[in-house]
């Protein structure tokens, strides 16, 4: 899970989603509680609306010097102490923190950007679950490289729907997505994979 990559750094996650931003902060929080054993001081924690994430606190919630502290929901940088390790905000703060970005791309389908690095995940049961690209879209990102990284929309479509033995219909959904998750980039007819 891409919250594990974040454990041992200072993070900022940007996202207009109050929901999202609730269960990134919590389960990073679970996570970093399981790791290290340290209690969790929250920041801004009457900012947080319970009914949004009725799922257990399994980690203790106390502030003191050693504590791991996260805050939720900044709005400027005053509210971001030197020893915070995660934070959560709407706004792209001034910090020296790994910057992740959220953005929303289907119903409770989301996108976090880290570092150029693109992870779609959806939020189940109060729980961040990545999304592994299945093997029909791995197929489709490797005919594009044996394309050489860019081909035309009909020979993609053509090709894919006999390797993979599907409808080209199903084939031209798969490509939506992977453009929507910013793999690759569709500029009239022409299909160019992103580096």
């Amino acid at each position: 899970m891409f919250l594990e990559r974040l454990l041992d750094k200072k993070s900022l996650v940007i996202s207009y989603y109050y929901s999202v931003n609730l269960t990134l902060l919590m389960n990073f929080a679970s996570l970093y509680y399981r790791k290290t054993g340290k209690s969790i001081c929250i920041g801004n924690f009457g900012k947080i609306k319970w009914e949004f994430y009725p799922k257990d606190v399994d980690f203790p919630i106390k502030c003191d010097e050693n504590s791991a502290f996260l805050v939720f929901e900044a709005e400027n940088e005053n509210e971001l102490p030197e020893k915070f390790i995660f934070a959560t905000s709407y706004k792209n703060l001034k910090v020296n923190a790994i910057k992740v970005r959220v953005e929303k791309f289907e119903y409770n389908t989301y996108k976090a950007i880290i570092e150029d690095e693109i992870i779609p995940f959806k939020i189940v049961k109060d729980e961040i679950n990545e999304i592994k690209l299945a093997n029909d879209y791995t197929e489709l990102l490797n005919i594009i490289k044996e394309l050489g990284g860019e081909c035309e929309m009909r020979d993609l479509v053509n090709i894919a729907s006999k390797r993979l033995n599907i409808p080209r219909d199903e084939v031209k959904e798969k490509i939506l997505f992977l453009k929507e998750i910013d793999k690759i980039d569709i500029e009239g007819k022409k299909i160019k994979l992103i580096l």
